[in-house]
């Protein structure tokens, strides 16, 4: 699944509204929106509903804010309990690619082509 990266208003807004760095705010936007997602999904299968229909879940999403409150609350809390790297995966790749022993990382390979090879004589 792809999942847009969250609106800056809106990342500053959580930011600002739930005392939390824009990180984790921006984190927390990604992971409520998954949840909701499959809230949704679960709603709509247990419905008899396409789960792939955007006008029903607008209005699954009208008729029951209170999900979206909740999924937002919840990924707010996991985010603020989580450790540092987890909040920032490029940094943690980074990070383990930097500190791997030389053996374990994959070794140069020469540049391939598939041009035929021109013989001068």
């Amino acid at each position: 699944m792809h999942t847009p990266m969250p609106d800056p208003i809106s990342v500053l807004a959580v930011s600002r509204d739930y005392a939390i760095s824009e990180v984790q705010a921006e984190v927390a936007l990604t992971w409520a929106a998954v949840a909701m997602t499959l809230e949704w999904e679960s709603f709509a299968l247990e419905a008899g509903l396409d789960p792939a229909d955007g006008d029903a879940m607008g209005r699954w999403n009208q008729q029951f804010p209170h999900v979206r409150t909740a999924c937002l609350d919840g990924a707010v809390a996991e985010v603020a309990a989580a450790p540092a790297p987890v909040l920032d995966p490029v940094e943690q790749l980074l990070r383990d690619v930097r500190t791997a022993p030389v053996c374990r990382r994959r070794p140069a390979s020469p540049l391939r082509t598939n041009r035929t090879r021109v013989h001068i004589r």
